[in-house]
């Protein structure tokens, strides 16, 4: 019978095991701003996992890091600025689902991002005198960071002896890669998430796009334009949603950027009845390939409310829409004013869209979310204004 060729065993490269690191002496200096960053408290609080019933795929991992590490207790912790939550929890009372930081050694993984290890806290300086130590029985502790999709820190994975443990490299390896595992996890729905807004993006310019045509024909119409005008007008729209495509179909991103004005020429050149109702200031503004699709979004959802319900509506004949822009510092400060608005604070149409709106959380999220920014709008009776105020080296991208 002929011998099978012998093969030799396939081999993959030693990595360096990951060292152990003890927790500090002292609190540091930049422990509480570091507990209280509202990006990190933004991202905890987009999981929407603080508070949320006990699951399975976290549970899971709790009770494989009590078992593999030869602990009665394993815990995914979540913290904010003023307590830790636990989202599973192996060897402890289910009634115990969260305590103050003064019971906390996870604000300590939190703040100092990284993994940290005590074999017996009642003899070190700073734990010693911590809550879980008397209240909860906690003497050794081993935790990993647990991080969001945009590397902020959310929690601690972490492994407890009631009684003093020398923790070895091999247990952090295992902690590490099970906080790995709760990650993808997290990653995961944040990813379908997201892919679930451009879903309900899509439905809403869909249903958009009607009111808006119908709202170019009529405005056209109240002009007196001629068909061909018309037909510009509407070329213009086509356009303008090319744009937004890449946004759309997300798995074919924007090749190339372009330039700020004429991002918003393109936008606002369908909605313009005339060249007085529309003006446009600023200097020279590229935009990379990822901002320009996410400020077209945003830009795109301004454009059509204003369309909608404001300064270039057939609801407002008077209306004037003002958009400038300037650096200031590291940032850049795009102010959208809509003027000579119908008085808001008479209309009782209930198509005026609400301020916790879809088109509002889909502002929120693009500009917060994709261009690390922020947007402040302000109103009143008859004028309404969005500021932006962008990085300028995201939108460099």
């Amino acid at each position: 019978m002929p011998r099978l060729l012998e093969t030799p065993p396939m081999t993959t490269p030693d990595l360096p095991a990951p060292s152990l690191q003890r927790f500090p002496d002292t609190v540091g200096r930049d422990h509480a701003s570091a507990l209280n960053d509202p990006d990190r408290l933004s991202a905890l609080a987009s999981t929407g996992l603080m508070d949320s019933l006990p699951e399975d795929v976290f549970d899971r991992a709790s009770r494989l890091a009590s078992r593999l590490l030869g602990v009665p207790i394993s815990l995914l912790s979540l913290v904010d600025a003023r307590r830790q939550f636990f989202k599973s929890a192996t060897g402890l009372d289910q009634s115990l689902t969260q305590t103050p930081l003064s019971h906390s050694f996870c604000q300590y993984v939190i703040s100092q991002d990284s993994a940290l290890a005590v074999d017996d806290a009642r003899e070190h300086p700073l734990l010693h005198s911590n809550g879980a130590v008397g209240d909860l029985n906690v003497i050794a502790y081993l935790g990993v960071p647990v991080h969001a999709p945009d590397g902020s820190v959310l929690g601690s994975f972490c492994a407890i002896d009631t009684r003093p443990h020398h923790w070895t490299d091999q247990q952090l390896t295992d902690l590490r890669d099970l906080a790995a595992i709760v990650e993808t996890e997290i990653a995961l729905r944040h990813s379908l998430d997201e892919r679930q807004l451009l879903i309900d993006e899509l439905n809403h310019r869909v249903k958009n796009l009607f009111s808006v045509v119908t709202g170019i024909v009529r405005m056209s119409q109240s002009q007196g334009e001629s068909p061909t005008d018309l037909h510009q007008r509407l070329l213009s729209l086509s356009r303008a949603h090319d744009l937004i495509a890449p946004a759309i179909h997300a798995d074919r991103p924007a090749e190339q950027g372009t330039e700020l004005a004429t991002l918003l020429h393109t936008l606002l050149m369908p909605h313009a009845s005339g060249p007085e109702r529309i003006s446009l200031a600023g200097p020279e503004q590229a935009l990379g390939p990822k901002a320009s699709t996410a400020l077209t979004l945003a830009l795109h959802e301004l454009t059509t409310n204003a369309a909608k319900y404001g300064a270039l509506s057939y609801r407002a004949p008077q209306g004037l829409l003002q958009v400038s822009w300037h650096a200031d510092g590291d940032d850049l400060i795009v102010d959208w004013i809509e003027r000579n608005l119908p008085d808001l604070s008479a209309d009782a149409d209930t198509s005026v869209p609400r301020a916790h709106g879809f088109g509002s959380k889909l502002l929120a999220m693009t500009v917060s979310a994709q261009l690390a920014g922020r947007i402040e709008t302000t109103r009143d009776a008859t004028s309404l204004r969005h500021r932006l105020t962008l990085p300028l080296d995201t939108l460099a991208r």
